[in-house]
């Protein structure tokens, strides 16, 4: 088992990307495991609905560095997101982030709140 799941768990970035779940209505698995070649990789989450049709994955300072090429081979977009600014939830800072990471989850499912690219990064066309 690669990264300690418990650690991980417990992580301030795990926490406030829960709190933002809560708030802007969206799914959020954390801690959140990655099997690849015969290894468990763990990170403080996955969000299904964005960053590529996989899901992003968030990666925290108490996630190995094997793990963007782990999510890289299992098909997930991989972010590693500054604890100095997503360790406490900012409801503007995550919105923006994930705006611009994008939707691609079922587009009648999207919040109201989104206002990203949809199957894409970036913005609004």
């Amino acid at each position: 088992m690669l990264g300690d799941r418990d650690t991980i768990a417990v992580s301030g970035m795990a926490r406030a990307w829960q709190e933002a779940a809560r708030d802007l209505g969206i799914r959020f698995d954390s801690p959140f495991g990655m099997s690849y070649r015969g290894k468990l990789y763990w990170c403080e989450g996955c969000l299904p609905d964005f960053g590529c049709a996989h899901g992003a994955i968030i990666v925290g300072g108490d996630t190995v560095d094997e793990i963007f090429d782990v999510a890289d081979a299992l098909g997930h977009f991989a972010s590693a997101l500054s604890p100095y600014s997503y360790e406490t939830y900012d409801r503007e800072l995550f919105v923006d982030t994930l705006n611009d990471w994008g939707w691609f989850g079922d587009p009648t499912h999207a919040p109201s709140w989104f206002a990203g690219g949809f199957a894409r990064h970036g913005g609004a066309a």
